[in-house]
């Protein structure tokens, strides 16, 4: 399952940039970017990235969770993301089922994700923010704060 973040576009649009544009700049093919941006497949973390580098935006700007722009000058720090996942999902008291269930996935996918054997996708972490209340930011080791950036709260 993928997500289509609106903002991706609007992005791209408001900087004058077309899909081929962006391809260039993300090193892909133009279809590859065209199925990113239109959520026929998951935006990989690794490029999403370098997008919220170029437009100087969080993840959580990109997916809508947040509306301030917020940037983290970090890379994904993909070892403290398997830590997070697990221990937000620990003191959330939840199983690795529930935390399937919840991103409508099968548990031991989720437990390839808390392990490091797969990466876990945007969408699914998109869906645990939104179920934690938490930072996609923060999950992917960008920030230590926890809580999504709103206005007034830096």
């Amino acid at each position: 399952m993928a997500f289509k973040f609106k903002r991706i576009r609007d992005l791209r649009e408001d900087n004058d940039l077309t899909q081929k544009d962006m391809a260039k700049i993300l090193n892909i093919s133009e279809d590859m970017y065209y199925n990113f941006e239109n959520g026929r497949t998951n935006f990989p973390l690794k490029k999403l990235d370098e997008f919220t580098y170029y437009f100087n935006v969080s993840f959580d700007y990109i997916t809508g969770l947040s509306n301030v722009k917020g940037k983290y000058n970090k890379p994904i720090n993909f070892n403290l993301l398997i830590k997070r996942l697990k221990q937000t999902r620990e003191n959330n008291d939840l199983s690795q089922d529930n935390i399937a269930h919840i991103i409508n996935d099968y548990q031991p996918t989720y437990c390839n994700y808390e392990t490091g054997y797969s990466v876990i996708p945007i969408s699914k972490l998109y869906l645990l923010s939104k179920c934690y209340n938490i930072s996609i930011d923060y999950l992917l080791g960008k920030t230590n704060k926890k809580s999504i950036l709103i206005k007034g709260n830096s």
